[in-house]
């Protein structure tokens, strides 16, 4: 069975992560925006150290306005394969394989860290908030919105942009409103630093 860190490690790559093969070197890659993912970043490296039990640096790469983690490690890159996760191109059949059904939590929580979207909206003087998950893969957005309505927190699927020239849509799972939010933050709760932050923001106004 995996663990709670492989889990989480697992979700943050089905939002921003990568495995690729180059020759005889095997490399993991996890990006974050520049802007506003330094504290997320740095807390993927200290995951990916207590599961690799070796250093894990991160790099800034301001031409690409992002943060970097990129380390070759064949032993957890197979593994990681092993698991499920694709080689390459993750595609549009992404899904969280069932061996995670028992972990599906952290699952979500680190792909939400990276592909997910908590967004305050005023509305007449009323904020309101809107959990948002995106991706190409509508197989996997509506899988975890079949885990998610296990546990009362209830959202729908959407296109969230048709795009021409033969490029992939973009799907968004939408989860609106405070009852939500809660049972979200209790059942699976926030990996990454600011949306944290803009949750208790938003709890501290109500």
């Amino acid at each position: 069975m995996v663990n709670k860190e492989i889990s989480l490690l697992y979700g943050i790559l089905l939002g921003d992560g990568c495995l690729s093969r180059i020759n005889n070197s095997y490399f993991i890659s996890i990006v974050g925006d520049l802007k506003s993912d330094e504290r997320s970043i740095i807390k993927i490296a200290s995951l990916i150290e207590k599961i690799r039990n070796k250093p894990v640096k991160y790099y800034k790469r301001e031409k690409y306005g992002k943060f970097e983690i990129c380390i070759s490690d064949k032993k957890l890159f197979s593994y990681i394969q092993g698991l499920g996760f694709p080689v390459g191109k993750k595609g549009t059949q992404l899904v969280v394989p069932s061996i995670f059904n028992a972990q599906i939590g952290f699952v979500i929580k680190g792909y939400f860290a990276t592909d997910g979207c908590l967004v305050i909206t005023n509305n007449n003087g009323i904020q309101y908030p809107r959990i948002e998950f995106s991706s190409i893969s509508q197989i996997l957005l509506k899988q975890l919105k079949v885990e998610l309505n296990k546990i009362d927190i209830n959202g729908n699927v959407y296109l969230s942009k048709k795009y021409e020239n033969h490029w992939n849509n973009l799907y968004r799972l939408q989860i609106n409103g405070k009852e939500n939010l809660i049972k979200f933050k209790k059942a699976v709760g926030f990996f990454n630093p600011k949306h944290k932050e803009k949750y208790n923001a938003y709890i501290k106004n109500k």
